[in-house]
């Protein structure tokens, strides 16, 4: 059995990368149960991430559908081979409800396949090789239409007749290399920059140009279009990303002309120091991003794919957290044969590549404590636990935190995070307190044990503590025998300590605290004796 690759590299390539305290954004766990079998004996050249399940296209042209645990599902796709290319499947889309699944390839075909039902299915054969397709996301009705983008981009509908109706929506300079659908707005790419087009309109609402990269061309690079709401669209081309914001014109704008109603506005451009593989929003202003090195190892290879959690302004940038991937032949790999899809609602994003599929998802409360606990940040561990609950108990934390404070020899913090956390409970603090005595610090914890009557330790606890005392500081010794109530110890039994441990160089103290300890017993007489015995030290 070959041996499991580790998904994240402790590699250092970026000054931030994989440093030790710095907190992951994710987890991650590589994809098997029957999509294994697939690999072994294909090789994915698309796919798409839906809520329902996952599809991937492959270079037998071949499409496959999985539940997200990599288990094959039953479909009208693994049902026939006519819902198959002859070559490799260069795109893939699903609409929104999980129902309708578009496909395209070099064979010249476009397929449209109802995942349960064939009453709405299409075949068309346009005789050249067709790279992308795109279904209507969310249509209200069965009868879907679609967008196919060759040298034009085309829109499919049906007519009163019920048969397919194209209906040219704009030319292409080059061909089109990448579509999104949301709403009433298409994004695609051609070779010279996005455009976004109203259907509701019926026009074109500009082209967002792009810059050429220094000795390649723009259609090498695969562009990402996504869409993180209905007015906000991601691009990620090359090494550059930019979001744009789909507003209406305000009054000034619309008086220049006859303007279509809504602008395409970049609120957001900045460059990564990687080329874009695939781009999704994870919060208000942090999008995750699939990434390729520049840079070949040295050994002239492709070095690993990275995915980072980037946090963008108004034209700057910075990446939060970056993450060094292991997926199985990425030393062969280009930025063309990887992609990332998500599930946005369940912050889980998919890294797909040729023959390796691993699932990123955004850690919980649980591995957040886990990890903070593991690198010894037991008081943002505490903290979190607070603020967001947790399957593990606070005070689980805190016993852990006492035990790396007493460690490090911090001892009065540790007393002191006992006091905090352990409350009036008898058993926790008879619990703890042992700790300290392993290391003969009682005397540490001795200003914080409690003393009251709602809180009474054994007196054997308290017993220990004088002992330490009487053994190594006897002044300390003396303030407790007049601080702390005489009702928890045993009297006699300090008394015999004294007794037992009684050194002349420190007469004076250990009489006086004989003489408060018998009257504390009501042994007056006695009492009397060791004060004067003091009275005579110091004469």
């Amino acid at each position: 059995m070959a041996k499991a690759l580790p998904l994240i590299s402790c590699d250092s390539w970026a000054d931030s990368i994989n440093e030790e305290d710095v907190e992951p954004k994710f987890k991650y766990h590589r994809l098997g149960n029957d999509l294994k079998y697939m690999l072994n004996a294909d090789v994915i050249t698309c796919s798409a991430v839906h809520l329902k399940f996952l599809i991937f296209g492959t270079f037998r042209g071949r499409v496959c559908i999985f539940d997200h645990q990599g288990n094959s599902v039953y479909s009208n796709l693994s049902a026939s081979e006519r819902y198959t290319h002859q070559v490799a499947v260069n795109n893939i889309d699903v609409d929104h409800k999980g129902e309708y699944v578009a496909t395209c390839s070099d064979d010249g075909k476009v397929n449209i396949t109802g995942l349960f039902s064939s009453d709405n299915n299409h075949s068309l054969s346009f005789g050249k090789c067709i790279k992308v397709v795109s279904l209507e996301p969310d249509s209200k009705a069965h009868i879907k239409r679609f967008v196919v983008g060759d040298d034009k981009l085309i829109l499919y509908e049906r007519n009163l007749l019920k048969k397919l109706k194209p209906v040219e929506l704009c030319s292409v300079e080059g061909s089109v290399l990448s579509i999104c659908w949301h709403g009433n707005f298409i994004a695609w790419a051609s070779h010279i920059g996005v455009r976004v087009y109203d259907l509701n309109e019926r026009c074109s609402l500009g082209l967002i140009k792009w810059e050429v990269p220094p000795q390649e061309r723009l259609e090498n690079f695969r562009c990402h279009l996504r869409w993180s709401n209905k007015h906000t669209l991601l691009i990620g081309w090359v090494d550059t990303i930019r979001v744009c914001v789909i507003r209406k014109r305000n009054s000034i704008e619309a008086s220049t002309g006859n303007l279509p109603v809504y602008i395409v506005d970049p609120i957001s451009t900045f460059q990564t120091t990687f080329y874009v593989c695939g781009l999704a929003p994870l919060s208000a202003k942090q999008l995750v991003v699939l990434g390729f090195r520049k840079e070949k190892s040295s050994c002239f290879k492709a070095q690993r794919p990275v995915l980072c959690v980037i946090e963008y302004k108004m034209n700057s940038s910075e990446e939060i957290c970056t993450d060094s991937l292991t997926l199985r032949g990425f030393e062969e790999y280009t930025v063309n044969d990887y992609s990332l899809g998500g599930i946005i609602e369940e912050n889980r994003f998919y890294i797909v590549a040729p023959k390796d599929i691993v699932v990123a998802s955004l850690i919980e409360t649980d591995d957040r404590i886990e990890w903070l606990i593991k690198h010894s940040k037991f008081e943002e561990a505490m903290e979190l636990i607070s603020a967001n609950g947790g399957n593990v108990p606070v005070l689980s934390v805190a016993k852990l935190y006492v035990n790396h404070l007493l460690a490090l020899k911090k001892y009065d913090d540790a007393a002191k995070l006992c006091l905090r956390m352990l409350g009036n409970d008898k058993v926790l603090w008879e619990e703890e307190v042992f700790k300290f005595v392993k290391c003969q610090q009682l005397r540490s914890v001795s200003a914080y044990l409690p003393t009251s009557d709602e809180c009474k330790l054994d007196p054997h606890v308290y017993e220990m503590v004088l002992y330490e005392f009487l053994k190594f500081d006897v002044c300390g010794f003396l303030n407790l025998i007049k601080e702390w109530p005489s009702h928890l110890y045993d009297g006699l039994a300090v008394i015999n300590a004294i007794h037992d441990n009684f050194r002349k160089h420190h007469a004076n103290q250990l009489l006086e605290s004989l003489a408060l300890l018998y009257s504390y017993q009501g042994d007056f007489e006695s009492a009397l004796r060791m004060y004067l015995k003091t009275r005579m030290s110091f004469n």
